[in-house]
């Protein structure tokens, strides 16, 4: 049996290996004005000249620790929806940026952070960093559960300088009294003072309890929803990425849904129901 898991887990990391091989990845630094910098992946089909940047913020602890060793980007949890499937995304027009957290906040990028002023500021540092080196004229966001914390809060601060926001798996009823509790401020999150467009995507048996299906749908206002049905694969912890909280074996369907929403801001209020793409 050990073997047979052995095999299988070898066979994913190939393929992913060579899905992620096809795309043009560099490592960009940007130099905060703290004195700490801030790596990011940018992924854009080879030759083309995307106009839309997207940015993405992973699941806890959304620290990516991205470098740069002899050419090849090096990042950690490969996991992550949003890191895996973020070759759906990629497209002539768009192009994926993978956001790691400050490497002076690679111990610390938690709530205090994400939520602050100095975030907003970092961010907005590394938009203006991809503007100028590629050449693009719109920026989303994406966040996957607590990388939600800073969809939301960075949605809420930026404002127009960016023209749309993805909340996936939104982190909606945090777990409080715990010593290593994190997302607490998106119990109360105001989603009706965010000004920019935003798209909430969620499985409707998304099993985990910090990120109810019914709380989106309670809380989300006049934003448009998409819900995601079925897996392919299910497996491990409800809150981590390989159940249908991480959208398992709806990677693609889901991303093409969100690139539609963000080209055309065409809702498919319903996917994956009879999907077996990965």
């Amino acid at each position: 049996m050990k073997t047979l898991m052995a095999a299988v887990v070898l066979c994913l990391s190939v393929s992913v290996w060579a899905q992620e091989a096809a795309l043009e990845e560099s490592v960009v630094t940007v130099a905060l004005a703290s004195g700490s910098d801030l790596n990011l992946i940018v992924s854009k089909q080879r030759g083309s000249q995307p106009q839309v940047a997207v940015l993405l913020f992973p699941g806890y602890p959304g620290v990516l620790k991205i470098q740069n060793e002899g050419g090849t980007p090096t990042y950690q949890l490969r996991g992550n929806f949003l890191v895996r499937a973020r070759r759906h995304l990629v497209s002539d027009k768009v192009l994926a940026v993978m956001v790691d957290c400050p490497k002076a906040r690679w111990n610390s990028c938690d709530d205090a952070y994400r939520t602050s002023e100095q975030y907003a500021q970092d961010i907005g540092a590394a938009i203006d960093k991809l503007k100028a080196d590629y050449g693009v004229s719109k920026i989303y966001l994406i966040g996957t559960s607590y990388g939600t914390v800073s969809s939301a809060f960075l949605a809420l601060k930026l404002g127009n300088r960016i023209d749309g926001a993805v909340h996936t798996a939104t982190f909606t009823d945090p777990r409080t009294g715990r010593v290593l509790a994190h997302g607490l401020p998106m119990r109360d999150f105001d989603w009706s003072a965010v000004k920019t467009d935003q798209l909430f995507v969620h499985h409707q048996d998304d099993p985990c309890p910090v990120t109810q299906y019914r709380s989106i749908v309670a809380r989300k206002g006049n934003a448009p929803l998409v819900t995601v049905r079925g897996t392919k694969g299910a497996r491990g912890d409800p809150c981590e990425a390989f159940s249908a909280h991480g959208f398992v074996g709806r990677e693609r369907p889901v991303m093409l849904a969100i690139s539609d929403w963000m080209l055309s801001r065409k809702v498919q209020e319903t996917v994956g129901a009879e999907s077996n793409e990965e």
